[in-house]
């Protein structure tokens, strides 16, 4: 049984070019691979080697290349992608791509939303009947959220990733589909933010990158920590499943109390 030089973990009997567990290139080392296929559409990418993710060997092939080749292979060939990611190396490149494509991202919907609000008026009610307001509420309104998203954005996609990556994980521990460790996980929560370019589409641009989003989320842990994805899906959906059922049961109770004072007040 072949060792990894690097990480000293068992490799797979098929001939790799990388490490499985380290992402390493074992070809210094006198392993002899064989470079899985690559799909229509998708290129090599790290330097034009099988394996590796762009964004990672950005120092050779420039910031805005690998930012284009990663975002690429992620949207459109998900599956391979996350197969041939590396699944250790740190988490400092995954989570400045995700801070830089979801500051991009969240940067182009904030300003879509103040031009909505720009014409569409405020959104407090209050305001609609105070005219003389209302447009410079509208304005204040929709500019602030964007200066605000544009300053804090960096901040509110770190905290995002760190705990998406973290409540994936814990669900994949509990289902009994975790094969590696939170690393890995943190990875595939990183990569998938490539989906925060969809948001440069006006207004549907939000639906389109949530759903795809969990498509992605699903593809990736599924093939990072080898598992089906049912389960991958279950580890997914059932945190959002779960917060749905404790806002509808918030909502019951607060329906229930006023209903009961409204009742009372009859009686």
């Amino acid at each position: 049984m072949a060792l990894c030089p690097h990480c000293q973990n068992a490799l797979p009997e098929a001939t790799v070019r990388y490490c499985p567990h380290c992402g390493s290139d074992l070809a210094p080392t006198g392993v002899v691979f064989t470079p899985p296929p690559i799909p229509a559409g998708a290129s090599a990418s790290a330097g034009g080697e099988p394996g590796g993710v762009p964004w990672e060997g950005r120092g050779r092939l420039g910031i805005l290349d690998a930012l284009f080749e990663t975002t690429r292979e992620v949207l459109a060939s998900p599956a391979w992608f996350f197969r041939r990611m590396p699944k250790s190396g740190g988490i400092g490149a995954p989570l400045g791509y995700a801070v830089l494509v979801g500051w991009v991202g969240l940067v182009a919907a904030s300003f879509y939303q103040a031009i909505l609000h720009s014409v569409g008026g405020p959104s407090w009610p209050f305001f609609v009947e105070r005219p003389e307001w209302a447009g410079a509420i509208a304005v204040i309104e929709g500019w602030l959220g964007f200066v605000v998203q544009a300053i804090f954005a960096p901040v509110f996609i770190t905290i995002g990733v760190f705990i998406g990556a973290g409540i994936f994980h814990l669900m994949l521990l509990l289902l009994g589909a975790a094969r590696r460790d939170f690393e890995a996980t943190f990875r595939v929560t990183s990569y998938a933010q490539a989906t925060a370019v969809l948001l440069l589409i006006p207004f549907c641009g939000q639906l389109v990158a949530t759903v795809w989003a969990i498509v992605l989320y699903v593809i990736g842990l599924a093939e990072v920590h080898e598992t089906s994805r049912g389960r991958a899906a279950a580890a997914v959906l059932l945190p959002l499943l779960l917060i749905c059922c404790c806002c509808g049961a918030v909502l019951a109770v607060l329906l229930a109390g006023g209903l009961a004072a409204f009742l009372s007040q009859l009686g």
